[in-house]
C-alpha cells in the first residue's frame, strides 16, 4: 500500500514538490523559535546562585572631573564614606560595593591560558560584604574579610564551573594558580604587569552565578576582593543594598538625600533589583516572543494552505475515489489514504529539515557553544511532533469529505 502511495506522489510530483518546501519552511522556523524556547526553560530550572528579596542597587554617576586613574584614591575615598555614611540607616540590613551586580547587562568578561588551555569566565569586583547583600551560596571555604588585607597573592572565590575548568574534580580551596603571560604585557607599565602576574589564590568556591539572571546560560565566574582600604583599589560602579523586612519604595527619597549629603558632585539612581530582573527577563523574551508571533502566522497560513490544497487534490480525484469504493473500499480506508499520503510528504520535508539543522554545530565554531545535546534533540523532535501534527490536523476534513463521495456518485462523475 505504501509503495502505492508513493506512486501517486510521484506523478504528482511538481504539485508535491512545492508542498514539501512550504513545510520545510515551516519547520525551520519553528525549530528556532523552539530551540531558544526549549533552551530558556532549561535554564530556567537550574539553580540562580543568590536571592534578590530586597535588595536595591544604587548606580553611582562620578562626577566628570573625577574620572581617570589620577583620581581613583579620591573616588575610593568617596565610596568609603558613602557605604559608612548609608550603612547607619535602620533601614539597611547590609551594604556592598561592586563594578556590577545581578541583572545588569554592564559585564566583565575575562580569560586566561592555563596550561596551554584557555579558559573564558565572567567577573566582578566585589567588597566584603557582598555575600550579606544578596546571598550567594559558599559550596566551601570562605567569602573575603580581613584576613586578606595585605595577602602576596589576589584572593577570589569562583563558582564550581571555573573550579572544575582549571582544577578538575578536586578541592580547590587554597590552591593557586597562574595566568600565563599575556602578549599585551609589554604594553603595561612595571606595576600593572606586577599586578597582573600576581598569584590567584582561591579563597571560597559557591554553588552557581548566572548575572544575567535565569534564562541566562550558566557559566565560568570569579570575585575578586574589591579593599576600600586599599589606595590601589579599582573604584567602583555600583553600591548594593539589602533592606529590613518592611521597608518600602518611600524610603529611596531619604536614602538619596543622605548620599547627596556625603558626595554632593555625583548623582544615583536607585532601583530595586526585581525591578531589574523584570527588565533582564524582557530583554529575553521579547525578541523570541515577536519571532513566535511571526511563525505563527506563518504556521496559520501554511496550514490554511494546505487544507486548500488537500480539499482541491479530493476534489480531483473524486473519480479514483469511486473506483476504490466500488471495489469495497470503506470509508475509514479512503481516509487514512489522504492522510498518509500527506504524512509521507511531511514525512520527507522533515528529513530534509533534520539533515539540515543537524549542520548547525558543525558550522559553529568549535569553541562556541550554541545548546547541549539534549535541548537541541529534544527541539528537532518538539518541532517534528509540531509539524506533523498541523499538516495532519490541516488534511483531516479536507480527508472526511473524501468519505462521503458515494461510488455511484463519483463514477458518474464529469
Amino acid at each position: 500500500m505504501t509503495r502505492h502511495l508513493v506512486r501517486l506522489l510521484w506523478n504528482r510530483r511538481r504539485h508535491n514538490a512545492l508542498l514539501v518546501v512550504e513545510i520545510l519552511c515551516s519547520f525551520v522556523v519553528l525549530f528556532g523559535v523552539v530551540l531558544f524556547a526549549v533552551q530558556y526553560a532549561n535554564n530556567y530550572r537550574k539553580p540562580l546562585g543568590y536571592d534578590i528579596d530586597r535588595a536595591w542597587v544604587v548606580e553611582v554617576s562620578v562626577n566628570a572631573g573625577e574620572t581617570g586613574p589620577q583620581n581613583a584614591t579620591g573616588q575610593i575615598d568617596r565610596f568609603r564614606q558613602l557605604l559608612a555614611a548609608i550603612g547607619d540607616l535602620p533601614q539597611i540590613e547590609a551594604t556592598a560595593a561592586g563594578f556590577t551586580t545581578p541583572y545588569s547587562h554592564a559585564s566583565w568578561g575575562s580569560g586566561m591560558r592555563i596550561g596551554g588551555r584557555q579558559i573564558d569566565y565572567g567577573v566582578n569586583d566585589v567588597t566584603d560584604g557582598f555575600p550579606a547583600v544578596i546571598g550567594v551560596h559558599l559550596l566551601s571555604g570562605r567569602w573575603f574579610n580581613r584576613e586578606d588585607d595585605g595577602a602576596a597573592w589576589r584572593p577570589v572565590v569562583v563558582n564550581a564551573q571555573l573550579a572544575r575548568e582549571i582544577f578538575g574534580n578536586t578541592d580547590v580551596v587554597g590552591r593557586t594558580f597562574r595566568r600565563d603571560r599575556e602578549s599585551h604585557m609589554d604594553r603595561l607599565t612595571p606595576e600593572e604587569q606586577a599586578q597582573e602576574l600576581r598569584q590567584f589564590r582561591v579563597v571560597g568556591v559557591i554553588d552557581e552565578f548566572r548575572q544575567f539572571g535565569e534564562l541566562s546560560t550558566p557559566e565560568p565566574y570569579m570575585f575578586q576582593r574589591v579593599d576600600l582600604s586599599s589606595p590601589k583599589a579599582a573604584p567602583p560602579r555600583t553600591i548594593m543594598l539589602k533592606l529590613r523586612p518592611g521597608v518600602t519604595a518611600a524610603f529611596e527619597e531619604r536614602l538619596v538625600k543622605r548620599m547627596q549629603a556625603a558626595a554632593p558632585d555625583w548623582s544615583f539612581e536607585v532601583k530595586p533589583l526585581s525591578q531589574l530582573r523584570t527588565e533582564m527577563l524582557q530583554s529575553y523574551l521579547t525578541p523570541l516572543v515577536a519571532v513566535a508571533i511571526v511563525a505563527l502566522f506563518l504556521l496559520l497560513m501554511v496550514a490554511l494552505g494546505l487544507t486548500g490544497v488537500v480539499w482541491q487534490n479530493v476534489t480531483e480525484r473524486t473519480r479514483e475515489i469511486g473506483v476504490r469504493r466500488a471495489k469495497g473500499a470503506t470509508r475509514a480506508g479512503v481516509y487514512r489514504q489522504f492522510l498518509t499520503e500527506l504524512a509521507i510528504l511531511t514525512s520527507m520535508a522533515l528529513v530534509i529539515g533534520v539533515v539540515l539543522v543537524a549542520q548547525l554545530p558543525l558550522v559553529v565554531p568549535a569553541d562556541v557553544q550554541i545548546v547541549p545535546r539534549p535541548v537541541f534533540i529534544a527541539s528537532v523532535l518538539l518541532s517534528m511532533a509540531a509539524i506533523l501534527a498541523l499538516t495532519l490536523g490541516a488534511g483531516w476534513y479536507p480527508s472526511r469529505l473524501a468519505t462521503t463521495i458515494e461510488p455511484a456518485e463519483a463514477l458518474r462523475y464529469e
